[in-house]
């Protein structure tokens, strides 16, 4: 027998050069060791321990060995000892039968793991050493892996503070073969808080007045702890006036009293109020701020959306930064309000079901929609700043401080924009005509196009036209009237004298021609126009003056010279 000893094991190597067969042993025992499969569990027993492994009787005058090199880690279970009755594996035989111990024991051990995961059974375990994403965790002498967000329900912040610690787990993962386990701790702590919270809110109903203690502190409001289940108290639900900071009101620890509003069992959530609780400051606010009414009140908070004014203790309305002045308005109330400052506003809307006050102080001076009402009328030429291009068309700034829109199908009356930025920069100075005016809704229609006239409308039908030939196509050509204006003549409308029509041959680019305009859709921008029918009737004006005259001279000659 040969020990080959490495830094990570001991390989044990048995001569099979030694004077006594196995084969002889089993021919003086009449036995054969064909019998016995490999892979095949065998109860044996310990007879004798050595520094290779454990010698024992397979029962059959016959010995084998577990070696103990299979215990990698160096722990010798405490079953394994001289005289002692195990189950190991028959994994090998070479010259002496080798078995396994460890092979049964981890067999046992997954069998145990598969019935507790099959049953949602609970499994402690022991957590060993971080790893990337997660844990190990030793249940039982399996390695299982906890992910990161199955170690809590809160987040994980210290993870190294969770090794060493022993906890119940439950598998969610289980794949045999791949000797795979996926533990979860977060999961039954889950169910525990779920099994508390469903007790704890079946004491708990809408409108009842209860006592808790603050527990924690957020912008949007506090949670109370109600004897062992949590409510949020919304900041909107502290007090009838404003709050800025929940902090002003409430810390931790606090003592106070509260109206459950809203208990969602389903989701475990609960609503509190302690506003409900004080008195109501909106009893007949009606009569005492009437919609339109002009007051004076306290700057009490500054938002980036404007400014909170107190008229009434507990009761304050938003003054909109839109609201303050008719223009650059946000601009000058940051530059001019501050906290602590009385003003005047008026009351321009409430709403007492959200208790929502709307004011402004813009409303109190006339406004520049009435001004540019009173000095502008539909059709009015104006001048004017380009302050902002959208792709929907562009707004310009009048002098009076109001903006109109130019909508892009207002740009040309004879292109189709599909790029507001291909002919107006912002700051350019332009000149439109005013197409509608609403103060009301404080809206201003503009036109570019309208400056000029529509070229199209100067085209009648029956008119006689010159142009050129700009574009030839299968079925006839687009003939440039001006700049920018085009008209198409169809191939059927080339001449009385042909039939064809498509011959590519009737048009030449750069040609000019003379026809006669047979239609115009101002709509859509299209006029077509026909040679043949030009033709035609100067065919009817030959002929009748041909009748009207006393002469010689033939209609074939006079057609001929036409």
């Amino acid at each position: 027998m040969l020990e080959n000893n490495s830094s990570d094991k001991v390989i044990t190597n048995f001569d099979d050069t030694e004077n006594v067969s196995m084969a002889d042993l089993l021919k003086d025992y009449d036995l054969s060791l064909e019998n016995i499969n490999l892979g095949k569990e065998l109860d044996v027993t310990i007879t004798e321990e050595n520094s290779t492994g454990f010698m024992v009787n397979l029962g059959m005058k016959c010995e084998g060995i577990i070696p103990k090199s299979e215990f990698e880690d160096g722990k010798i279970p405490d079953e394994l000892k001289v005289g002692a009755v195990v189950k190991a594996k028959f994994i090998k035989n070479r010259g002496r039968p080798v078995l396994s111990y460890k092979a049964t024991i981890e067999k046992a051990k997954w069998n145990e793991l598969e019935e507790t995961f099959k049953q949602s059974k609970h499994i402690r375990g022991t957590i060993l050493k971080t790893k990337k994403g997660g844990f190990f965790v030793d249940i039982s002498g399996v390695r299982a892996f906890l992910p990161i967000s199955q170690v809590d329900i809160r987040f994980a912040k210290d993870i190294n503070s969770y090794v060493g610690q022993t906890y119940d787990f439950i598998i969610i993962e289980f794949y045999r073969n791949k000797k795979n386990v996926v533990l979860s701790r977060r999961k039954l702590l889950q169910e525990a808080k779920d099994v508390a919270l469903s007790e704890a809110l079946k004491k708990i109903e809408e409108g009842q007045i209860i006592d808790g203690t603050i527990s924690n502190i957020k912008k949007f409001g506090a949670f109370v702890d109600l004897n062992g289940v949590k409510g949020l108290l919304h900041i909107g639900e502290l007090a009838w006036y404003k709050v800025k900071k929940v902090e002003d009101l409430l810390h931790i620890g606090q003592q106070i009293r509260v109206q459950v509003l809203k208990v969602d069992k389903t989701l475990g959530k609960i609503s509190l109020s302690m506003k409900n609780l004080a008195p109501h400051p909106w009893d007949n606010f009606d009569e005492r701020f009437p919609i339109g009414l002009i007051t004076r009140g306290i700057v009490v908070s500054i938002v980036d959306y404007g400014v909170f004014v107190e008229i009434e203790p507990g009761i304050a309305g938003l003054l909109h930064s839109s609201e303050y002045a008719w223009n650059n308005s946000a601009a000058l109330l940051k530059k001019e309000i501050k906290k602590g400052q009385e003003i005047e506003v008026k009351i321009i809307s409430v709403d007492k079901a959200t208790k929502k006050i709307a004011l402004s102080v813009k409303q109190i001076q006339e406004s520049p929609w009435d001004v540019a009402f009173k000095h502008y009328t539909p059709g009015t030429k104006v001048k004017g700043v380009v302050a902002n291009i959208m792709p929907f068309g562009a707004f310009v700034k009048l002098k009076e401080g109001v903006e109109g829109l130019i909508h892009i199908s207002d740009f040309s009356w004879t292109k189709t924009i599909k790029n507001p930025e291909s002919m107006l920069k912002r700051g350019d100075e332009v000149e439109v005509i005013i197409l509608e005016l609403n103060p009301k809704s404080e809206r201003i229609s503009l036109s570019l196009k309208h400056v000029k006239e529509n070229p199209y409308k100067k085209y009648k039908i029956g008119n006689v036209v010159k142009g050129k030939v700009v574009r030839v196509v299968d079925y006839g050509a687009s003939v440039e009237l001006e700049s920018e204006v085009e008209a198409f003549i169809r191939n059927n409308e080339f001449s009385s004298m042909l039939n064809n029509e498509r011959s590519q041959s009737l048009f030449k680019e750069g040609q000019d021609i003379e026809a006669k305009v047979i239609k115009v859709d101002l709509k859509n921008r299209k006029i077509e126009i026909s040679i043949k029918r030009l033709e035609l009737e100067r065919q009817k004006d030959l002929i009748k003056q041909y009748s009207n005259q006393n002469s010689a001279v033939t209609l074939g000659e006079t057609l001929s010279e036409e």
